[in-house]
């Protein structure tokens, strides 16, 4: 297939190149109006650490940052030493900073569909199912609430018909609360749930999920092991998940 090749427009402003600068080069801006919380920086640096590093980091004349302040920090945390760049050299002081600020409003403006952005996530984890869907910035709590608590791995329906897999046996019991690292997961009501959140440590890292039915808690706790390798843990009786799941399976 063929492709018309056109010039740059002469109005498009001078050409952009990508230049790797060292990180202790660069000027954080300390007047930047947008903060960045320790969980968004966790989540830059997943991304970041998933797919490369895509966005380079907009900076003027004197090397100050005009926009990447958190991409910055998330590549500080990966252990980075160099990063991308694109200097604005042809923006005067007050242009950098309108376009710092409108970088970051215009951005806001934009809505998500829900329905898309479900087939989406849906599609992602039906193509590769050990891809660690968290790397889209979505939480497993924050894509349980999209999808109900059906979770994503759903496929379109067929018209032949498809053999029946036994489902795994549900572990979780209603009321129940098990300990994900420092993480609660649970399926009861409101009240429980305030009453593990003020249990829990008083840390920014804790998150508190409390599912719509057993199966999601389990399904969220299958996923966490899976990724961290580590064991979830009955918040009463401190027995393993593993153990909950032998007892289940065996109709006790």
């Amino acid at each position: 297939m063929a492709h018309n090749i056109r010039k740059r427009p002469a109005d498009s402003g001078p050409p952009l190149a990508v230049v790797w600068r060292r990180i202790e080069a660069l000027r954080p801006d300390p007047a930047n109006p947008r903060s960045h919380s320790p969980k968004q920086i966790r989540q830059l640096a997943r991304s970041i650490g998933a797919f490369g590093f895509n966005v380079p980091i907009l900076v003027d004349r004197t090397l100050r940052i005009v926009a990447g302040h958190g991409r910055l920090l998330a590549a500080q945390d990966l252990g980075w030493r160099e990063v991308p760049t694109i200097l604005l050299d042809h923006l005067s002081e007050a242009e950098a900073r309108a376009f710092m600020i409108a970088d970051n409003r215009v951005a806001e403006s934009a809505a998500w569909n829900n329905t898309l952005l479900i087939e989406q996530l849906r599609e992602i984890t039906l193509d590769a199912p050990d891809f660690a869907i968290e790397t889209t910035g979505f939480e497993l709590s924050e894509i349980d609430l999209l999808t109900g608590g059906g979770g994503l791995a759903k496929r379109k329906p067929s018209r032949r018909p498809t053999p029946r897999t036994a489902a795994a046996p549900t572990v979780t019991r209603a009321g129940e609360w098990w300990l994900l690292g420092r993480h609660r997961v649970g399926c009861g009501n409101l009240a429980d749930a305030v009453d593990a959140m003020l249990a829990g440590e008083k840390e920014e890292s804790v998150v508190i999920v409390l599912a719509g039915n057993p199966a999601t808690v389990d399904t969220i706790i299958r996923r966490w092991q899976t990724l961290t390798g580590d064991t979830a843990r009955h918040a009463a009786s401190g027995r393993g998940f593993a153990e909950g799941a032998d007892k289940a399976s065996d109709g006790g």
